[in-house]
């Protein structure tokens, strides 16, 4: 028998030999395979969940349904997949109309606010200055409502920004980016473990992101060096190394599904990132000393003194 289910930390459907599943089909063990091809061998072939006669560890798991044979399992998988998918993009599809929505009306209230007359007498000074006092008010109330449903639509939507730059609030034990084959080395040990491979899924995905191209060059700059990944392609050929065979490939796959990057979409962007490693560190000499072109620019407001910059607006329409 094989089952279908949805790995809790890295939210993926996967299946399973169901003699991996514990008693409540709450956790499943879980391989230490590296490579895709042993793993699907080992669920194909019902492998007893040990390895030298030590205990695969488990992960938790949500648990679907079963089926007979190894193949029906994965077309049960497929379907489940895509209609995830589908109602996922139904989903999104509803929030986009919502903050439009909002939009909409945010923009219709600033559509009928009244007009500013022109001032040419002292004693309109006090009702004009009232009424900009008035407008001032709408357009912070308005501001921070469109503010609010922004956040809502990005928390749960897609992340807050699509810089490389990750909240400092999110740490990780890891020394990144990796620098040496030594430091690959290292930190393929250790994701050996799957405490240690959940809080890198949590780290990586947090990154932030639009879309996969994003999602993916936040999570690799943040993983290796350029200098480093010159050193890998997709599948190892020439003299380069294989990073399709590194642990750490399998957590920036879980890392980037949980930004809802599908496999297909995340490898191919690893392929692509890899393969311009060469033209970036060209360019990378004409952008030292300098603002980089990635860099944003930030104009932050300052505060209204209400009285002050009222009756510099007053001047406005006096002079």
């Amino acid at each position: 028998m094989y089952a279908v289910v949805t790995l809790q930390d890295s939210d993926e459907m996967m299946v399973v030999a169901s003699n991996w599943l514990s008693p409540d089909k709450k956790q499943s063990y879980w391989p230490p395979f590296k490579s895709p091809e042993k793993f699907t061998d080992a669920v194909q072939n019902r492998l007893n969940p040990e390895t030298g006669g030590k205990p695969w560890d488990k992960l938790n798991i949500s648990f679907h349904t079963e089926y007979v044979t190894f193949e029906n399992a994965k077309e049960g998988q497929k379907e489940m997949k895509q209609q995830k998918e589908r109602l996922n993009r139904g989903f999104g599809i509803l929030k986009r109309q919502r903050l439009e929505n909002a939009v909409g009306m945010l923009k219709n209230q600033f559509q009928t606010l009244p007009p500013v007359p022109p001032a040419s007498r002292t004693d309109d000074k006090e009702e004009l200055l009232q009424m900009l006092r008035d407008i001032k008010s709408m357009v912070q109330e308005n501001s921070a409502m469109l503010k609010k449903l922004l956040k809502d639509n990005t928390d749960s939507e897609v992340p807050s920004s699509s810089t490389s730059v990750p909240n400092k609030e999110v740490k990780t034990n890891q020394n990144l980016p990796l620098k040496t084959f030594e430091d690959v080395n290292k930190i393929e040990r250790e994701l050996n473990t799957a405490a240690t491979r959940k809080s890198m899924v949590k780290y990586l995905s947090m990154l932030g992101g639009f879309g996969p191209r994003d999602v993916i060059k936040n999570i690799m700059q943040r993983v290796l060096t350029d200098d480093l990944a010159k050193e890998f392609n997709w599948q190892g050929r020439g003299d380069k190394r294989p990073f399709s065979q590194l642990i750490l490939t399998d957590v920036i796959r879980d890392a980037a599904f949980r930004r809802n990057v599908i496999r297909v979409d995340c490898e191919n962007e690893i392929k692509k990132y890899l393969s311009y490693t060469a033209d970036r560190l060209r360019k990378r000499p004409r952008e030292q000393g300098g603002i980089g072109p990635d860099i944003p620019i930030v104009i932050s407001p300052t505060p209204m003194d209400d009285d002050v910059e009222l009756e510099e607006i007053w001047k406005l329409f006096t002079d």
